[in-house]
């Protein structure tokens, strides 16, 4: 991935801090499978690190099907791309 997209921009703008799937539906205002597909294109491009929101640590595998089971954060190559 070289840019992010205007809705990719959208969701880096709300990962400064870890946020749920459902805080970033509501605050980006995207569909479902907009986000979705965002956040499976940014994670994949090393944008965005997944965490569990049960200890807030960062996991590497992570199920794509239920992305609402996990909290995301920009890494810092994410942040420069906002």
């Amino acid at each position: 991935m070289k840019k992010a997209t205007p809705s990719q921009k959208k969701v880096l703008n709300q990962l400064i801090f870890i946020e749920s799937y459902e805080t970033l539906l509501t605050e980006t205002g995207l569909q479902r499978g907009e986000l979705r597909d965002d956040l499976i294109q940014l994670i994949n491009a090393g944008m965005i690190q997944v965490f569990d929101p049960a200890n807030q640590k960062q996991v590497t595998a992570y199920d794509s099907d239920r992305l609402d089971l996990f909290c995301f954060r920009a890494s810092s190559s994410g942040l420069a791309q906002r």
